[in-house]
């Protein structure tokens, strides 16, 4: 199995964790909460109900499926593991990935802190001024957090302003935009209306070869440098396809430290069986046995060259000759 990244172990691990989640209720839950049965019988079968299988090597065990946040290091934690303690199959998923948080949030903590900070380096001022309060080593650590704080901030507006809403990619938007309104969509009105002058079907069919060669591979480009999400979501309510086309994905919104999204250990499968290896006792009695179930059960004359010596075990001449007679 190829490497995961750590996005495809995590959606492979919720797609393992509803899995497991889901085929136990339909088969189980469902059919309980479904039927006619009164409270009390409906929890007399519920305390009936087998232990869930394990997502991996199918034993009524279940599977153990956590996600923690560990807000030392900030990251979240995801693990799967098989639900026998004492004798696990191999099953062990483990990811860790680096806790998001929305741009928008951390800048606006991030401003605020400046605003703080500034609040401080005034107050201290004053005391400095009107008070005669020693302040240097204060105001030089007040300074000092005003300045990484801002070095933050600044990183986190210049990091979502080229990712969300980059000049430099609205400057190419807008031109692709222009030069495929001159270059094609004047040039497709001219033809069609060519067309529609001399109903001449060559120049239809140039237009349509121009459309769908030309023009829709340029529009789809413009689509994708336009919108980061593009789909059809169904509304169970009002029974509508409803198009969605949104300039930014929440993923873009994020901030996080990528080099923290990690894929500890993916291991499926199940565990080998051991064979046990023979001693030379047991092979010794293998044989025997073998030599004796051919004997009992022979019908035919047995050639010689199928009559075999089994290891150390002696073969009577007399008894040979006397099976030959019989037959």
């Amino acid at each position: 199995m190829a490497e995961l990244s750590p996005i495809e172990a995590m959606n492979e691990f919720y797609r393992l964790k509803d899995k497991y989640e889901t085929t136990y209720y339909e088969k189980y839950i469902k059919p309980i909460l479904k039927s006619n049965k009164s409270k009390r019988e409906k929890r007399v079968d519920f305390s009936k109900l087998p232990k869930n299988e394990c997502i991996n090597c199918k034993r009524n065990v279940g599977t153990i499926f956590s996600i923690t946040n560990d807000n030392a290091d900030l990251l979240r934690k995801f693990i799967a593991k098989c639900g026998d303690i004492s004798d696990p199959c191999p099953l062990d998923i483990q990811i860790n990935l680096a806790q998001r948080e929305l741009f928008s949030t951390t800048i606006k903590e991030g401003l605020a802190e400046i605003e703080k900070i500034k609040l401080q380096i005034i107050e201290e001022k004053n005391n400095a001024i009107f008070f005669n309060k020693d302040v240097v080593s204060i105001f030089e650590t007040i300074t000092s957090n005003l300045k990484q704080e801002t070095e933050q901030t600044g990183f986190l507006i210049e990091t979502n302003l080229l990712r969300n809403d980059n000049p430099e990619k609205k400057q190419l938007l807008s031109k692709t935009i222009d030069e495929f309104s001159k270059s094609m969509i004047l040039p497709f009105k001219n033809m069609i209306t060519d067309y529609n002058e001399t109903n001449n079907e060559l120049i239809l069919n140039q237009a349509v070869n121009f459309y769908v060669n030309e023009m829709v591979p340029k529009l789809k480009e413009i689509m994708e440098m336009k919108y980061n999400i593009i789909g059809v979501k169904y509304e169970t309510d009002e029974g509508i396809y409803k198009l969605i086309q949104l300039p930014n994905s929440i993923e873009s919104q994020e901030f996080y430290i990528t080099s923290d999204d990690k894929v500890i250990k993916y291991v499926r499968g199940v565990k080998k069986q051991k064979t046990r290896k023979l001693a030379p006792k047991d092979n010794i009695t293998k044989a025997k046995t073998i030599n004796k179930t051919i004997t009992k059960n022979k019908t035919k004359k047995i050639k010689p060259t199928a009559n075999l010596i089994l290891q150390d075990e002696e073969v009577d001449e007399g008894q040979e000759k006397e099976d030959y007679r019989d037959e």
